[in-house]
């Protein structure tokens, strides 16, 4: 049985390439009930996190920004030097910031993260920090987060401010588009 379909998928990230849209609609049907994930508003509020973090599935690398780009003078020198040294993510080591730069729907970042969600999903993240852009595996890192942080209660008495917080940290980061897409998602399952 199938939680979501490309269809109703399509209707609520609108701008996603059939092929994402194909993709990651087979990674939620197989990794959904592991998470218990499972109600059109757990779906629902789920969506709406990733639609804003991903860019409708469009992201799973965080891509350069003027806080995180390339040296100029170094043009093949890697994105994530932002994150070079930064202690609290858990980059001790020189190279860290940019081997783990965001990735995924939830955008994992940092080398204690990985290394917890190795330990976590038994997948070796650490070694290869590629393997969060792929589709079943970045669901799967998505849906823990999801669960470990305690958001499916949330979730399920449409608190979209908190788990908004709980994902992002701040509140008022993208808050109107995230309760818009989670909304749009709870219609399109509950019609």
């Amino acid at each position: 049985m199938s939680l979501i379909t490309p269809d109703q998928l399509k209707r609520i990230f609108r701008n996603a390439k059939e092929d994402k849209i194909n993709l990651f609609c087979e990674a939620f049907n197989k990794v959904f009930p592991q998470y218990e994930i499972n109600t059109p508003k757990r779906i629902a509020a789920f969506l709406g996190q990733i639609a804003v973090e991903s860019g409708e599935l469009k992201y799973t690398k965080e891509l350069p920004s003027k806080y995180n780009k390339r040296d100029p003078k170094n043009p093949n020198e890697p994105t994530g030097t932002l994150y070079e040294g930064r202690i609290n993510l858990g980059n001790k080591m020189v190279g860290d910031g940019p081997k783990y730069i965001g990735r995924g729907l939830i955008q994992l970042t940092g080398r204690a993260n990985y290394t917890l969600y190795k330990e976590k999903l038994g997948i070796d993240l650490v070694e290869n920090p590629e393997l969060a852009c792929d589709p079943e595996v970045s669901v799967q890192i998505a849906c823990r987060y999801f669960r470990d942080r305690a958001l499916l209660p949330l979730a399920d008495v449409w608190n979209l401010e908190e788990v908004t917080r709980r994902v992002n940290g701040n509140a008022k980061l993208h808050l109107k588009e995230r309760i818009e897409y989670s909304e749009k998602a709870l219609k399109v399952l509950s019609g």
